[in-house]
């Protein structure tokens, strides 16, 4: 069975994968919604309603975070104002977060140390490089990669190969280019592992980012990140 710990993308009869589809099983406000002119009143009442759609099939809070690159959209100020929405959100409901960070590593980190987080976070598509890793490894922190372990001019790969592999997921995020078969392949040469461990790894991986949940099986989780039907 292969993970996809993050995606945007609709696929057909996938039985052979689990796939954590945002929007669906997650919810929260991107960053890249918070966009100029900003109106904190009517972002407040769009996050309330998305509370109120809470149920107990919803897996994760995100994704939201921090965005210095995008253009259009507020200041790193504003957007840490939201993400303190999630922040809080996420402990109270006992989900984990998932994070966008782009640019923002330093910003991100002084918040979590800021607020003493202790929930679980994931940094989906992580493009930092392992110093920053190591320091957000003082937090119950996992790391997903994507499409930058083809990409020979970032640092996916080596960050990839020096975290705790128990740490590390592949997502496809929203790029058509590589498959989640792909995916698993350039990790099973990056790490250095045969095909059948490798997905156990990534497996196991599943299991505990969403191990502390008490209303909701393992079992349930699963079957809720089966997708066969979605196009």
């Amino acid at each position: 069975m292969l993970i996809d710990i993050h995606t945007h993308n609709l696929l057909v009869d996938c039985t052979d994968q689990l796939r954590f589809l945002v929007g669906k099983h997650s919810l929260g406000i991107h960053p890249w919604e918070l966009k100029t002119p900003f109106n904190e009143t009517l972002c407040a009442e769009k996050f309330l309603k998305l509370k109120m759609q809470f149920q107990k099939k919803t897996l994760a809070i995100g994704e939201c975070g921090l965005d210095r690159r995008r253009k259009g959209i507020v200041n790193c100020d504003i957007q840490e104002i939201v993400l303190g929405w999630h922040m809080d959100w996420a402990l109270e409901v006992q989900r984990p977060l998932i994070l966008h960070c782009v640019k923002a590593e330093a910003d991100l980190l002084k918040i979590l140390k800021a607020k003493k987080y202790k929930g679980r976070i994931l940094l989906h598509d992580f493009a930092g490089d392992f110093e920053i890793a190591r320091s957000f490894l003082k937090y119950d922190c996992y790391f997903s990669f994507g499409s930058r372990l083809f990409n020979s001019k970032t640092l996916a790969n080596e960050v990839m190969k020096l975290l705790p592999r128990e740490k590390i997921f592949l997502e496809t995020d929203d790029q058509t280019e590589f498959t989640l078969v792909d995916l698993y392949q350039k990790a099973v040469l990056s790490l250095n592992i045969d095909g059948k461990t490798c997905e156990e790894l990534f497996f196991s991986n599943l299991t505990n980012f969403f191990s502390d949940f008490n209303d909701i099986s393992s079992a349930d989780i699963i079957n809720d990140l089966r997708t066969s039907t979605i196009s």
